[in-house]
């Protein structure tokens, strides 16, 4: 009489080590993937034969949503956002990205400004999930998922901050030398007649002197704000002046 061997138990536990995002390369044993769950497009079946010997009967999950957005489109929007930032110093908005992204992308469709900001919101989710597992040892299984991740960290690693980090942050970039008023207006022309404005308004001098106390980082990004809203502002004015004479066009129709 034969005995049957029992099989060996397949053990549930894994181990996990800190693996440094400088060294990622997809295992060669399958992992986690980076992709968001109701990204895959994947669907499973099983099936199950009937006791009484019948057809087998064929269950099928819902098929969950197909992902709009291929991977090589992902990664040419991240290399656009990254490239954008370095020459410029801040992030693109939707609109200059559109413009940048017009015939790079195989999902053409996917070009609108508010696809596009959507789009970024669910990478920059998926970049700070992906750090997270990076730090328990979870690597991407693709390549895409490493060049996804790389580029995400270029643009937005140490970016999600507390307001007590971001107030630090801004008590570091205080120069404990004050400089002159006339020396800030040569940096930052735009910035230092906004200072002036609040100023005059209250009279009194206070942040006028506090505004020599500023550090480059921080009047660099208020400079290229203020200069935004000066652009914004003068479009608007412009749309302004055009509409008030196509109105006055219009009425001096109706002069005798």
């Amino acid at each position: 009489m034969t005995q049957e061997r029992p099989s060996p138990a397949s053990s549930d536990d894994t181990t996990t080590t800190n693996i440094s995002d400088e060294h990622l390369s997809p295992p060669p044993s399958p992992s986690t993937s980076f992709d968001s769950p109701y990204e895959s497009s994947d669907a499973s079946t099983s099936s199950s034969v009937a006791s009484d010997g019948s057809e087998p009967v064929v269950s099928k999950k819902p098929r969950p949503p197909v992902r709009s957005w291929p991977a090589s489109d992902e990664i040419a929007l991240l290399e656009a956002v990254a490239e954008h930032r370095e020459k410029y110093g801040r992030l693109p908005s939707p609109k200059d990205l559109a413009a940048a992204l017009r015939g790079r992308l195989r999902a053409e469709h996917c070009l609108s400004t508010d696809q596009i900001s959507g789009r970024l919101r669910a990478l920059r989710s998926r970049y700070d999930n992906a750090a997270l597992r990076l730090s328990r040892g979870i690597v991407p299984v693709k390549d895409s998922d490493v060049t996804i991740y790389r580029l995400s960290k270029l643009i937005w690693a140490g970016t999600r901050r507390g307001k007590r980090e971001k107030k630090s942050r801004a008590a570091d970039d205080a120069r404990k030398d004050p400089r002159e008023f006339g020396e800030l207006t040569e940096l930052y022309p735009c910035l230092s007649a906004e200072v002036e404005t609040i100023d005059a308004g209250c009279g009194s001098g206070v942040l006028k002197r506090a505004f020599g106390r500023i550090g480059d980082d921080t009047a660099a990004r208020l400079e290229a704000k203020v200069k935004i809203q000066r652009v914004a502002e003068a479009r608007s004015s412009a749309a302004l002046d055009r509409l008030r004479t196509n109105v006055a066009r219009e009425l001096l129709r109706f002069v005798e």
